[in-house]
């Protein structure tokens, strides 16, 4: 690595994402302060709330074979207590969404002001407040753009907004993955030197695991260790649930397996049509939903799997499919796609609008398990926190 400049960089994080029950946004928000506080990359870093800063003095990361889950406590007690209700109450009503949007930007122009000559600002999560200095945007996928239909509108306005604002106004844009930033720098025009590609990293915490290991959570579910297909994600549209679902019943028809089919995941946007087929298999006894897991017993899943099914139509990167990787297990997931740029040598690729390749992959899966694999070494996420660093000092260059 190249010696760190003098003057290390000044940065706010916007701290949202990491404010309630943790989504895939919350855990980037989470690894990658973390990360650049343990690496010292900063020379100071401040997390930014809806109208106020929050705590920055988060957790350390995770050692290595540490399994504990103790959530992240962010100091403001008030914020958690009244704030964070009136935000979840204004991402069910469009109205509400809009009045509160106008509020907490107005609000947030105002009290960032002060900080625009001596710090960036990084926005993990789309939404970019008004601010006159430097800026950074993780774009993890265009999603709303593509697929609107697949997200609540308020949503979807809020996220076209912060993306057009970010490359309006010269914002540095970071992607998860090569592909997402090739789609960004075509959908918007912008030279290469605007769009940097970071890959992410599995959670230090994902490794493989024996029978011994996982059998707290293989007891907890009636599970057999390497016997069960697992699935991780929101149930939405976008992940190709239907397909999977499809395919792994005639698979189970026609004899060609006998695992059972796990499923975790909170219901998503219009997904009735996926609730609605993995009931049925459910009452078939031939899945098992969990819907929301904690993290420790999710890890051990990871591990105790024999294959990971993840034939998602679009993804920004996909960390279930690295986390599964770095667990020892084997994945299922979709040729060309962002999850195809990590994949190691085990992996199943298939044509996710395939039906019958789907189910020809879930048979492979069965057919030929795979002891633990230990193929391709996994990205950390120092790594992830020195690549984006290094992208804040392009807002200076």
């Amino acid at each position: 690595m190249a010696e760190k400049p003098v003057s290390l960089p000044r940065a706010i994080i916007g701290g949202t994402p990491l404010l309630g029950q943790l989504t895939g946004i919350g855990h980037y928000t989470r690894q990658l302060v973390t990360a650049l506080q343990a690496h010292e990359l900063l020379a100071e870093l401040k997390l930014w709330g809806d109208v106020s800063f929050i705590d920055s003095d988060v957790a350390s990361p995770p050692s290595v074979g540490n399994d504990s889950d103790e959530p992240i406590e962010i100091s403001q007690p008030f914020f958690a207590a009244v704030k964070r209700p009136i935000r979840a109450r204004a991402a069910r009503s469009y109205a509400a969404s809009w009045v509160y949007s106008r509020i907490t930007e107005r609000v947030a122009a105002a009290r960032l002001a002060p900080y625009a000559r001596t710090h960036l600002y990084h926005s993990p999560n789309f939404i970019l407040p008004r601010y006159e200095g430097p800026k950074v945007v993780t774009i993890h996928d265009l999603s709303v753009l593509r697929f609107p239909e697949f997200h609540r509108r308020p949503m979807v306005e809020l996220c076209e907004r912060g993306i057009h604002r970010a490359v309006a106004e010269g914002a540095q844009i970071i992607t998860d993955a090569q592909l997402v930033r090739n789609e960004v720098m075509e959908q918007f025009g912008l030279p290469g030197d605007r769009v940097t590609a970071v890959h992410l990293a599995p959670d230090v915490r994902c490794r493989p695991r024996s029978a011994m290991e996982c059998r707290s959570v293989l007891a907890n579910f009636g599970l057999t260790y390497r016997s069960f297909y697992l699935c991780v994600g929101t149930i939405e549209p976008r992940k190709n649930l239907l397909r999977t679902f499809e395919a792994y019943r005639a698979g189970r028809q026609a004899g060609l397996f006998e695992w059972p089919l796990v499923v975790v995941g909170a219901p998503g946007w219009k997904s009735a049509r996926e609730h609605e087929a993995l009931n049925a298999l459910c009452a078939d006894g031939l899945a098992v939903y969990l819907r929301y897991l904690d993290d420790t017993s999710l890890h051990q899943l990871y591990s105790a799997t024999g294959l990971l099914v993840f034939p998602s139509l679009y993804e920004g990167f996909g960390l279930p499919a690295i986390e599964a990787q770095a667990s020892g297990s084997r994945v299922l997931t979709s040729r060309g796609s962002t999850m195809a740029e990590f994949a190691n040598s085990s992996a199943l690729l298939v044509d996710p609008e395939d039906t019958d390749a789907i189910r020809s992959g879930l048979h492979e899966g069965y057919a030929h398990l795979q002891s633990t694999v230990t193929d391709k070494a996994s990205r950390t996420w120092k790594q992830v926190a020195i690549e984006t660093a290094a992208v804040y000092y392009k807002t200076h260059a």
